[in-house]
C-alpha cells in the first residue's frame, strides 16, 4: 500500500451530506403527488411547490459526492492494476445491485398492477436495462455506471497538471456542448439518463477531490458568501415554478439549467461545510447523521416501492387539508424508517455471516 494512499483520511463530513441528500430524495417523492393534487395556488400546494424544489439539489449532489470521493480517493494512486480492480469493485458494487433490483421492481409493478397476470419475461426485462426503465428512481444508476466507465480515463488525463486545475471547468464545458448539440442540432434520446448532461458536477466534484485541503480552507472563509448564494439561487429556481401557472413566464433552457447546476453545485459546498460544522460541534447528531448516510443507498434502492404501496393501499380521497398533511408526512416517515430498519438489519445479518470464527488458543501441555 503506497504511502499517498494511507495519507488520505476519511472525509466524515461527506456522510453528513450523504444523509441530508438522501432526505431530500424522500421529500421530493413524497411531495411530488401534492402539486398536482392540491388547487394551483393555495397556500398548501405553495408550501409542497417550495419543499419539491428546493430538495431538487438531491441526485447532482450524490454525483457530485461521487466525483469528490473517487478522484479524492485515487489521486497518485491509480494504476492498470488498480484500474481492473477498481472496475471489478463497482461490478460488485453497483452493477449487480442494479441488475437485482430492477428484475424486482420490473416483477414488483406486476405484483401491485397486473396480477394474477405475473410473469417473467427475460427478453423484456434485458430491453429495460440499458435506460432504466423498470422504475423512475433506477436512471440515477445509468448514469453512475456511465461515470465509473469514463473515470479510469479521467484519471489518466490527471497527469497532466493543466487538466487537473482546469477539470470543473472543463466538466461545465463538455455539458455545455452536450446541451447545446441536443437543443439546437438533435435531441438526444434519453437525455435524462446520459452522464454528459451531469458532467458539470460530477467533475466540480473531481475537482474538489483534487484540491481538498485547499478547498476546505477557501471554504472556511468564504462560507457566508457561499450561503447567501446558495440561498439566492434556492429563492430564484423555485420562484420559476412558483410563477407557473400564475403570470406569463417564459424561462430561456439555458437560464433554467444554469440556475438548476448552480443551485445544486452552491448547495453542495453549503452542506460540505454543515457537514464539517456537524462533525467539530454536535457529536450526538453526527452519530445519527453518520449512520443514516450508511444506509442512504439502500434507502434510495427501497423507498420507491415502499412509497407507492402507500399511496395504493392508503390513497387519501379528500377531507380535512390537516389529514392530507398527515398522509403527505406519514409517508416521509415510512419511506424513511422502513427501508432504514430493512438495511440495518441486513447489514447485521451480514457482519454475522462473514464474521469468521475464532481459532481457540491451543493451550500448553503440561508434564
Amino acid at each position: 500500500m503506497s504511502s499517498k494512499k494511507m495519507s488520505q483520511p476519511k472525509l466524515l463530513e461527506l456522510d453528513i451530506v450523504r444523509a441530508i441528500a438522501i432526505l431530500a430524495v424522500l421529500a421530493i417523492h413524497n411531495s411530488s403527488d401534492a402539486i398536482g393534487e392540491l388547487s394551483l395556488g393555495s397556500g398548501s400546494q405553495t408550501l409542497y411547490v417550495i419543499i419539491n424544489k428546493l430538495n431538487n439539489f438531491a441526485v447532482p449532489v450524490f454525483l457530485l459526492l461521487s466525483g469528490l470521493v473517487l478522484f479524492y480517493r485515487y489521486q497518485g494512486d491509480f494504476s492498470g492494476k488498480q484500474a481492473f480492480s477498481f472496475y471489478v469493485k463497482r461490478v460488485r458494487q453497483v452493477l449487480i445491485p442494479y441488475v437485482a433490483w430492477s428484475l424486482f421492481y420490473y416483477l414488483y409493478y406486476q405484483w401491485l398492477f397486473l396480477r394474477p397476470d405475473l410473469k417473467l419475461d427475460w427478453a423484456a426485462f434485458w430491453e429495460l436495462l440499458p435506460w432504466a426503465d423498470a422504475w423512475y428512481h433506477l436512471y440515477f444508476m445509468v448514469i453512475i455506471v456511465q461515470f465509473y466507465l469514463l473515470f479510469p480515463l479521467l484519471m489518466w488525463l490527471c497527469r497532466w497538471s493543466w487538466f487537473r486545475r482546469w477539470l470543473g471547468w472543463i466538466g461545465l464545458a463538455v455539458q455545455v456542448a452536450f446541451y447545446s448539440y441536443h437543443y439546437w442540432v438533435e435531441p438526444f434520446e434519453h437525455m435524462a439518463s446520459l452522464c454528459f448532461n451531469y458532467f458539470s458536477v460530477f467533475a466540480l466534484g473531481g475537482w474538489i477531490g483534487l484540491h481538498y485541503a485547499s478547498f476546505s480552507a477557501w471554504l472556511r472563509r468564504r462560507f457566508a458568501v457561499v450561503l447567501t448564494a446558495t440561498v439566492a439561487a434556492g429563492a430564484a429556481f423555485t420562484s420559476i415554478f412558483l410563477a407557473e401557472g400564475r403570470v406569463e413566464l417564459q424561462v430561456n433552457p439555458y437560464v433554467y439549467q444554469a440556475l438548476f447546476f448552480g443551485y445544486a453545485a452552491l448547495v453542495s459546498l453549503t452542506l460540505i461545510r454543515i457537514g464539517q460544522l456537524v462533525v467539530e460541534r454536535w457529536k450526538t447528531l453526527s452519530k445519527m447523521l453518520f449512520a443514516l448516510g450508511s444506509v442512504s443507498f439502500g434507502i434510495y434502492l427501497m423507498h420507491p416501492a415502499v412509497l407507492t404501496y402507500y399511496r395504493l393501499r392508503y390513497h387519501y380521497d379528500g377531507g380535512s387539508i390537516l389529514l392530507y398533511h398527515a398522509y403527505t408526512l406519514g409517508g416521509f416517515v415510512l419511506t424513511l424508517a422502513l427501508p432504514w430498519l430493512l438495511v440495518y438489519a441486513y447489514q447485521r445479518v451480514m457482519k454475522l455471516v462473514r464474521r469468521k470464527p475464532v481459532r481457540p488458543v491451543p493451550k500448553p501441555e503440561i508434564g
